[in-house]
């Protein structure tokens, strides 16, 4: 059970890494990809429901600003999957 959560928390942080560093990459058309405004639509989801807590805070024209937003939504959920993980793994005596 340690292991397959180790594993849950560790697959969400690496992809939520790939979904912060695709939205800039994309936009310089690194790679050969061509510029997509849908990059982001992977950080959002991996950011939810803080993402909808923090729409309103988001802007049209800083793209940093809302990375960063979606990067704090994405460590709050690492976050709660690390302590459901403890609280599962640890049994009152």
């Amino acid at each position: 059970m340690r292991s397959a959560c180790i594993a849950i928390v560790g697959g969400y942080i690496v992809l939520s890494l790939v979904a912060l560093l695709l939205v800039p990459l994309n936009a310089v058309g690194a790679f050969g990809m061509e510029p997509d405004p849908l990059s982001g639509i992977f950080a959002l989801l991996l950011s939810m429901p803080w993402s909808l807590l923090t729409g309103r805070f988001a802007s049209d024209t800083s793209t940093i600003w809302n990375l960063g937003l979606a990067a704090v939504g994405m460590a709050l959920n690492a976050a709660i999957l690390a302590f459901l993980c403890r609280k599962l793994l640890i049994r009152p005596q």
